[in-house]
């Protein structure tokens, strides 16, 4: 009996301490963007079998892009696309923005990204990923992708609350970003996520403590068509007359939500 419990307790030793190298393991290669290869690969198969409109409102991102299931119903009438992958950092939309964002020829480029970066095993600040959003806005460029750009605000979650601090002055960087670039947008939609007291709205997220629930989807679609049709109606307003123009920060704290 007691070779026995030697034995399995050895076993399961060894179980945690392959189960810890494979997380570490994902941990640190989750961070080389050709760790995605597969899901991006995935999506120009897709594109092959049902090749998608041109000129649709392309969301890119990690995590809450990519679970956002009913991100099609919940934007109609406006015609969306959706290139959410893995948990994306902005280096990653960048190394794939050649395959992911020039071929659709996209109206607007919506980016909820930027809270796998300060995740990150190797520790980033946000004036990094300030960094990144700036090289890949050159790169986009550089692609002649002219399409205007909507950074959101990276929403704080349950599980991530010691990472706010950061995540609150990231979101300052990236609304400072829009502000110095034309064809740049910053939506802030942190308000209505959080109660009277500061705290979460526990309704929001799924029992993970860091995805959107089906109510936090709710939020964010409440939050984010009347932006993105308010910038579509200005780049056509714009097209028509000559070029000019700043971009500019869209506060939703006016807006704040009182319910699920």
């Amino acid at each position: 009996m007691g070779r026995f419990a030697i034995s399995l307790a050895a076993v399961i030793g060894g179980s945690l301490v392959l189960l810890f190298g494979f997380l570490v393991y994902v941990l640190f290669a989750s961070g080389d963007a050709s760790y995605w290869e597969g899901d991006i690969a995935a999506f120009e198969r897709r594109d092959i079998s049902n090749p998608p409109e041109k000129g649709a409102v392309l969301f890119i991102g990690g995590r809450d892009v990519r679970h956002w299931d009913t991100l099609a119903a919940d934007m109609e009438p406006l015609h969306v696309l959706n290139r959410g992958f893995g948990g994306a950092r902005m280096a990653h939309l960048t190394h794939y923005a050649s395959r992911i964002i020039k071929p659709y020829e996209p109206s607007l480029i919506v980016v909820l990204a930027g809270d796998a970066d300060l995740a990150d095993v190797r520790g980033r600040r946000p004036e990094d990923v300030l960094a990144r959003a700036q090289i890949f806005l050159a790169a986009i460029r550089a692609h002649e992708i002219k399409a205007p750009v909507l950074f959101v605000s990276i929403p704080p979650a349950p599980m991530r609350m010691s990472r706010w601090p950061g995540v609150n002055r990231t979101n300052s960087l990236f609304a400072g970003l829009a502000a110095e670039h034309e064809g740049v947008e910053y939506l802030d939609v942190t308000p209505g996520l959080f109660e009277e007291g500061e705290e979460l709205r526990s309704e929001l997220f799924r029992w993970d403590g860091m995805s959107f629930s089906e109510e936090g989807y709710d939020y964010l679609t409440r939050q984010l068509k009347p932006a993105i049709k308010d910038i579509l109606k200005e780049k056509n307003i714009r097209r028509k007359k000559s070029p000019g123009g700043e971009g500019r920060r869209h506060d939703t704290s006016d807006n704040r939500e009182t319910g699920g």
